[in-house]
């Protein structure tokens, strides 16, 4: 069963090159690995021309296309190149330091003949949290639902943190070593069969950044198929590293990027309407809003 790995680089040179590194560990047979310059500054990508191994392809982009318009780039018929029969897709902050992490996602994904793609356990390092008990993956629920719980005020309110908890799937934590059958996959990290990513078309580039895993979701069940998570496998994330954003801090760019994305998932998938959408925009302004407010008290009371 041949693996392509495809990884992003957008001026994370050091990064990539250390990602890349833990993938030739894996010492994977039929294994290829494919980055994608997304777009970075000329003296990046010279800087990982020349230190990539030769047995790495290189694919250079001269825009910074976003995360799903990225990956499809390294998918696909590559020239000396073999097609591969699953893409593993990982993000360059993310590390596979886990003896055996390609082959336990790639055998667990063909003992589920419905499943067509499969994530580990993503241990965002930077969260005090156990592994075990984080965010990793989410249900896929109703659009009046998905608009609650993406505000940081209404998923606060009692009655319906319970129905938040269980689309971030609370009710399975502490996740034990074995494989859970869920909705959707962690986008740091996961591996998709590679006949099934080319039936729809690859990744959705409707979005720049933020939700493409809700997306992907979205489209895996509407074919009948599902994901799994493998808590037998964990992959330590050094979250934000490739965006520049901090973990519990949202920038207004990075803001923009969730508000059209939402819009966008909202729109294609669930059929909203432009005025509804818009009620939506400004919700989230309003949000963003107080969310600023709140911080910039809070840094005033500090000092």
């Amino acid at each position: 069963m041949i693996v392509r790995v495809v990884m992003l680089n957008y001026n994370t040179v050091d990064l990539t090159l250390k990602c890349v590194d833990y993938v030739l560990q894996q010492n994977e047979p039929d294994c290829h690995i494919v980055v994608v310059d997304n777009g970075s500054l000329e003296s990046n990508y010279q800087e990982l021309k020349s230190k990539l191994p030769a047995s790495v392809f290189l694919i250079r982009s001269q825009i910074n296309a976003g995360f799903s318009a990225g990956n499809n780039r390294g998918c696909g018929r590559i020239k000396n190149l073999p097609d591969p029969d699953n893409y593993l897709f990982i993000n360059s902050d993310a590390f596979l330091t886990q003896p055996g992490t390609i082959r336990a996602l790639r055998t667990e994904l063909e003992n589920y003949p419905e499943a067509v793609a499969i994530s580990p356990l993503v241990h965002t390092t930077s969260n005090s949290v156990p592994v075990r008990l984080q965010i990793q993956v989410r249900r896929l629920l109703s659009p009046g639902w998905l608009i609650v719980f993406h505000s940081p005020i209404l998923r606060r309110l009692p009655f319906v943190r319970q129905r938040y908890h269980r689309f971030i799937y609370r009710d399975l934590v502490p996740y034990s070593e074995k494989t859970y059958p869920v909705e959707s996959i962690n986008g740091a990290v996961f591996m998709m069969k590679s006949d099934f990513l080319h039936h729809i078309g690859l990744l959705d580039e409707g979005t720049f950044l933020y939700l493409e895993e809700i997306v992907l979701g979205e489209q895996i069940r509407r074919e009948g198929k599902i994901c799994l998570l493998h808590g037998g496998v964990i992959v330590p994330h050094i979250q934000g590293a490739t965006t520049g954003s901090q973990r519990g801090k949202l920038s207004k760019k990075s803001f923009n990027f969730f508000i059209d994305s939402e819009a966008y998932l909202l729109n294609k998938y669930h059929n909203y309407s432009s005025f509804n959408l818009g009620i939506i925009r400004k919700m989230r302004l309003f949000e963003f809003f107080i969310k600023s407010i709140r911080e910039r008290f809070c840094q005033f009371i500090r000092i």
